[in-house]
């Protein structure tokens, strides 16, 4: 069994896991056993994005839209080199057409509705930039070269386009410079005639989230850490993962938080409120550079006014906000559970981990807050499944759609698993709603109240 968290705490200290992994492979920076911080990067891979090529190839073949499936040689994943037959359409008499990729890359759509192909280009990952040498290619001064320009700063350009050009198109007289590669303008110099095309780059980290000890080794691709915890979890949350050290505001779970609570202290603190938690609070905490706010419940209208974000349909956790929010109640005017508010009482001036991210439809995702007690290593077990201890007459709440927020009592267990609305064959629970209505809902879907 877990141990219980001192100081009043009445969640118990269980052994959190976390999947720390990569969109694409790349490089693991760490090795099994080390200890890491919340910001330690424990994996991160450098992308150079390809620039895609949409073409018209059906009607450079002379076939209809609908007819390009079949022409295509290659089909939708396909890795293509330059030059290299991609389709072919049979003209009868006039014998046959065909298309040639005018690039490396992977072809990524072919559309019988508009006979357009899009072949990705892909890029080396330690391709330099290029210069070119522009002035002397137009025969102008160094100092003219932006007037001639035919493409900024900043955009994108495909290998053997034009981007400056002196001269009329007919005029035999005409100079132009073409790009040698694919990618983005990135300087147009004025003093020594160069244009720089660079390839587009992005690198992409993943942090280790918790102060935490690495468990496992995803090669190429990330991580599983873990830790000694005390997690709790919220019905809503706005933002992304952060950390800071608990900060409790008020006296009981009930108290409104106000703006004039949050002094210059709560910087870069995580703030742990009651009740409702008004606009202005809201505000203060951002202007303060708080890292996050524990609370009961907020307006919706105030979330979207306060933080100027507009909420996703479903899931959130992606917000582009300095401040992440939890509401441990969801939406309205509640107070934060006695015991929920006891527990995060009792954990103030310890670090936490938050992470706003929510998903009421499929696959339910709860805001939480992790709370790492390293000291408890080795006496402590993984966190138990949702439903290790539901049973008959308890009260539960309902964490996902159509019922989301709502309370009721477990009437009964089936034990055959049950095919549910989304298909899908799972364990359910019957519970009946605080109006009386029975419902049959999966029971990764409903937590202990």
């Amino acid at each position: 069994m877990a141990s219980l968290a001192p100081g009043g705490n009445t969640h118990r200290i269980v052994l959190v896991r976390k999947t720390r992994r990569l969109p694409l492979p790349g490089e693991v920076l760490v090795n099994a056993g080390d200890r890491v911080s919340p910001d330690d990067i424990v994996a991160k891979i450098s992308l150079r994005p390809g620039i895609p090529w949409v073409i018209p190839v059906a009607r450079l073949l002379g076939v209809a839209p609908e007819e390009l499936p079949s022409a295509m040689l290659r089909k939708v994943g396909d890795r293509v080199k330059i030059r290299e037959v991609v389709a072919r359409a049979e003209q009868g008499l006039y014998g046959r057409k065909e298309y040639e990729s005018p690039t490396d890359g992977v072809i990524e759509d072919i559309s019988p509705r508009s006979g357009r192909v899009v072949i990705r280009e892909e890029f080396g990952r330690e391709e330099p930039p290029i210069s070119i040498d522009a002035a002397v290619g137009l025969a102008v001064r160094p100092r003219d070269l932006p007037q001639f320009m035919l493409r900024k700063v900043g955009e994108e350009v495909k290998r053997g386009q034009i981007i400056a050009k002196k001269g009329e198109q007919a005029a035999f007289f005409t100079k132009t410079v073409a790009t040698p590669i694919s990618g983005i303008v990135t300087e147009v110099n004025a003093q020594t005639g160069y244009i720089t095309i660079s390839r587009p780059f992005k690198e992409v980290v993943v942090r280790a989230y918790l102060k935490s000890k690495v468990a496992e080794i995803i090669p190429h691709r990330g991580v599983i850490v873990e830790t000694p915890a005390v997690r709790i979890t919220g019905i809503f949350g706005v933002g992304r993962e952060t950390h800071g050290e608990l900060k409790v505001l008020v006296d009981g779970p009930d108290v409104v938080v106000r703006p004039e609570m949050i002094g210059e202290d709560c910087k870069e603190k995580i703030l742990v409120g009651g009740g409702h938690v008004t606009d202005e609070a809201l505000v203060r905490a951002l202007a303060v550079g708080a890292r996050g706010l524990i609370t009961g419940t907020a307006g919706y209208l105030n979330i979207v006014r306060s933080l100027c974000v507009k909420l996703g349909v479903g899931i959130t956790g992606q917000e582009d906000v300095p401040l992440t929010l939890i509401l441990m109640e969801g939406f309205g005017n509640l107070s934060m559970r006695q015991h929920v508010f006891d527990s995060l009482r009792a954990l103030e001036g310890r670090e936490a981990s938050i992470n706003g991210a929510t998903q009421i439809r499929a696959g339910a995702i709860r805001p939480e807050v992790v709370v790492p007690f390293p000291e408890a290593e080795g006496t402590v077990k993984p966190e138990p499944p949702v439903d290790e201890e539901l049973s008959r007459g308890q009260m539960v709440r309902v964490i996902s759609d159509p019922h989301f927020g709502a309370m009721g009592e477990v009437v009964s267990l089936p034990r055959e698993a049950v095919k549910v609305e989304t298909e899908a064959v799972v364990p359910v629970v019957r519970v009946r709603l605080a109006g009386g209505e029975e419902v049959t809902i999966p029971r990764a879907n409903v937590e202990l109240f």
